[in-house]
């Protein structure tokens, strides 16, 4: 962990996120400088066994960190294509596969949708042992949907007139405005469409986080961006520019956090919102610029990478009903920096972004000590990056004894499998 980026680099990036565009720059030509100095030949190193998903030729990937790609009957769902992923997304779409973990080269079943980001996929995603939902495109509608399939089925079941983000098992859904996101965040977006222009990004009233039944199709506006801007109100915000990104919905389904992020000009500032799935009632649990992932631990706390009370950056624990924030444990995995949380009873995983060698850092961290131990470094070449990057983003599957990632250390883009078993 020699290679890692220090306090004192981190630091320099804390004060130059004041400046986006010169940090840019600055990040970009210092990384180069230090994998010249510090570049290794190792691709890949860990004592685990890893499999690769899909035949060699594919790029495979599942997406974010916060949803499990394998069901609970043992099929494997990812997003699949030939096109090269260290260039943007084009608008030919993708496929969504489904493997057995019986075979894990040709897939059981698929079906094509036509919107994707490098980050997130479609975020294809099982609701259930059985059926799946992704966003796809409609043509003659010119909005974005989404769909769900039935595996057993092999055919579409239901398509609803606004996209997932994420959702509670068969009973409901919440939908962002990927246009939205698009315009200010196209990591996350999709390209069908047009981001808003401005005239459309003022209108935060009739813009936020819709619920959608998935029994009925009907959907509301449950948040608007205007209800948030209204809680803790800043002059700013009258200026700035909003989107609400990152739902996640608790275990029990009965709330949901989401990041309120804006923009001052071009300086990006966040706030962590609690929010009530079954009536209107929002709660700030961190309003100190930064926050950047996070995770249900249980229905009452998350773990979030993020500036603290005290200006810190790193690892903490947030009781959601008191609003107290810990700090995680003894502090070891803050001096790896940002990662991908993801728990799995009294442990998680997370990632790394590449150190000076380029590894990204694979790591189990337990929640009751705080131990670290290191289950994978991975190899990004530098043409990865930006819109293209690849992060880890780990997920551990239900049963607890397999680690999903997605890595390009082997020049394509695929979905990894780490076992933990001996």
């Amino acid at each position: 962990m020699a290679n890692q980026y220090g306090s004192v680099e981190r630091n320099i990036a804390k004060f130059l996120s004041k400046f986006p565009a010169v940090k840019s720059g600055i990040k970009s030509a210092y990384a180069r400088l230090m994998y010249i100095r510090n570049k290794t030949d190792s691709k890949a190193i860990s004592t685990y066994r890893i499999a690769t998903i899909g035949k060699e030729n594919l790029n495979t990937f599942f997406g974010y960190y916060d949803r499990k790609p394998l069901s609970e009957n043992g099929f494997l769902i990812c997003h699949s294509t030939t096109h090269p992923t260290d260039r943007k997304p084009d608008g030919n779409g993708l496929d969504i596969l489904i493997f057995s973990l019986e075979e894990l080269a040709t897939p059981v079943f698929g079906v094509k949708t036509k919107v994707y980001n490098w980050q997130q996929g479609a975020r294809a995603h099982w609701l259930d042992s059985d059926l799946f939902i992704f966003n796809d495109f409609d043509s003659a509608k010119q909005r974005y949907i989404s769909r769900v399939f039935s595996l057993k089925k092999r055919k579409e079941v239901n398509r609803y007139d606004l996209p997932v983000q994420d959702s509670f098992r068969r009973d409901y859904f919440l939908a962002i405005d990927y246009r939205r996101i698009q315009a200010l965040r196209p990591d996350y977006g999709y390209r069908n469409l047009p981001g808003l222009n401005d005239n459309e990004m003022a209108d935060i009233g009739k813009d936020g986080v819709w619920k959608v039944d998935q029994r009925s199709g009907h959907s509301t506006l449950l948040y608007s961006i205007a209800d948030v801007c209204a809680v803790e109100s800043d002059p700013c915000f009258a200026t700035a520019k909003h989107k609400i990104n990152h739902v996640m919905i608790s275990p029990d389904g009965q709330k949901f956090i989401f990041l309120h992020r804006y923009f001052v000009g071009k300086r990006k500032f966040d706030r962590l919102f609690l929010a009530q799935a079954n009536e209107k009632k929002l709660k700030i649990l961190s309003n100190h610029e930064m926050v950047s992932h996070c995770f249900w631990v249980n229905d009452n706390a998350l773990i979030s990478y993020m500036r603290g009370p005290t200006g810190r950056d790193g690892y903490y624990i947030i009781n959601t009903d008191t609003g107290q924030i810990t700090p995680y444990s003894n502090g070891k995995l803050d001096s790896m920096g940002d990662g991908h949380p993801h728990v799995h009873g009294n442990w998680f995983i997370t990632d790394t972004y590449p150190d000076k060698s380029r590894m990204q850092h694979l790591l189990k961290a337990s929640l009751v000590d705080g131990e670290v131990e290191v289950l994978g470094q991975f190899f990004q070449d530098l043409r990865f990056g930006g819109e293209t990057r690849c992060d880890l983003h780990p997920r551990v599957s239900p049963d607890g004894t397999k680690v999903f990632f997605d890595s390009v250390f082997n020049g394509k883009r695929k979905l990894c499998m780490l076992d933990l078993q001996p």
